[in-house]
């Protein structure tokens, strides 16, 4: 009997172990990344320019967010929606005209390529790097710094 409840509890840690270790893999992709991106086009040929992805959201295997271009008439700013598999091997997107693909290479470094169909269809590929967040210290009526701080 002592044989079995050894067994039972052994079986019961594993389990939370492997759940806790399954969980700290899931990406954290909430934040601000930003990258050069290279496209081509049938209508408007190639061209390059920044790429700023912000995802805002992310919930279970789902994020949302939105990308901003910079392009010569003027940036672009398009929501997008996004999924992932567990682990997040693979992982897509969409906005309102085309599909995305990313590929997490580290915790700070996204890529991503995007592709529209159509009459001028169009392919996009970036690398992007996770911006950090600084933290700057302020005075408060000219006391030494303490627990305030502002992030930008």
């Amino acid at each position: 009997m002592k044989a079995v409840k050894a067994l039972i509890c052994s079986l019961i840690l594993a389990t939370l172990v492997s759940e806790q270790a399954l969980s700290a893999d899931e990406p954290a992709l909430v934040g601000t990344w930003i990258g050069q991106r290279d496209r081509i086009a049938k209508v408007e040929g190639r061209r390059g320019g920044l790429a700023t992805l912000v995802i805002t959201e992310q919930q279970g295997h789902t994020f949302v967010g939105r990308l901003k271009r910079a392009n010569p008439t003027g940036d672009e700013d398009e929501p997008l929606w996004g999924a992932f598999t567990p682990g997040g091997q693979l992982m897509m997107g969409a906005d309102d005209e085309g599909t995305y693909i990313f590929r997490l290479i580290d915790q700070n470094t996204l890529d991503y390529c995007y592709t529209e169909a159509g009459r001028s269809p169009r392919a996009v590929c970036a690398r992007l790097a996770r911006q950090r967040r600084v933290r700057f210290w302020r005075r408060r009526n000219g006391r030494a710094p303490g627990a305030n701080f502002i992030e930008v």
